[in-house]
This record gives C-alpha cells, structure tokens and sequence, in this order.
C-alpha cells in the first residue's frame, strides 16, 4: 500500500519524526470507497514538514498539497496521490500524546479509532491503552 510505504520513506528521510498512526475510518475498518486516508505524525520537529514540501513524494511521485490548515496543536496537510487516494497528515509535537494534561481534540482523534504505524517508544500506545483503559478522564485527570 502507498500510504504504508510511505510512512516509512517518511521516517527513514526525517529522523525527528517519532511515531505516526493512522486515524479514522481507515483505522476503524469502517472505511468507504471515497475515504481519505487519516495520519498523525509526532514530530520533534514540525517545522520541518510543515514549512516544506519535498518530503510529500514519499507517498509518490506527483503528490500534492491540496490543502493546509491549523487546528490548535495539530496542523494538516491534505494530499492528494497520483491514483486519486487523499491522505490526510496531522502534524504536531509529540506532546499531542501527552496525558496531563489531555488535548481533549487529541481525546476525539484516538477515540474515533487510532492504529500506530510507527511508535518505538509507545508514545500513541500508551495513549491509546490509557483512554481505553479509562485511566484518564475526559477533563485530562487521571
């Protein structure tokens, strides 16, 4: 799959990136035919991928930015792939994950179903396992 092989070209060009998931329907296995395909990437860096564009051809050649916008403590960049197939990539610091306090849009994104890709030091796992679990509260205490 190109989103797949993407998130890793990602990681392997920019090393600040520290773990990715995938989000949404596609992680709900709820997925349509017309479904963008939903990623949020922590990065110790944001800047990096929100100021430049070269690293969207991980996803292949003829990628491009259809849209940019900010949300709070995630920022988007919606793609578009060669085939027609939209990915949309959520960028912020690896404070998005944090429990305390909790973003509550960070609560909506890993409780509308959250499947990380790429966590080596289970930054979105234990997020996940946390308001599954229900160790944290809606309002951010645990």
């Amino acid at each position: 799959h190109a989103v797949l092989g993407g998130v890793k070209r990602l990681r392997e060009i920019c090393p600040e990136v520290v773990a990715v998931a995938l989000v949404g329907s596609w992680a709900r296995n709820a997925e349509r035919p017309d479904s963008d395909v939903d990623l949020i990437v922590l990065s110790e860096a944001p800047e990096r991928l929100l100021d430049n564009d070269d690293w969207h051809a991980v996803f292949g050649a003829g990628t491009v930015l259809i849209r940019s916008e900010s949300f709070g403590v995630i920022s988007e960049r919606r793609l578009q792939l060669p085939n027609g197939l939209v990915v949309e990539v959520g960028v912020a610091r690896p404070e998005w994950a944090a429990l305390d306090p909790l973003d509550q849009g960070t609560a909506r994104v890993v409780g509308d179903g959250m499947v990380p890709l790429a966590d080596p030091d289970n930054l979105l796992s234990g997020l996940a396992q946390a308001l599954v679990g229900g160790r944290v509260d809606e309002n951010g205490g645990s």
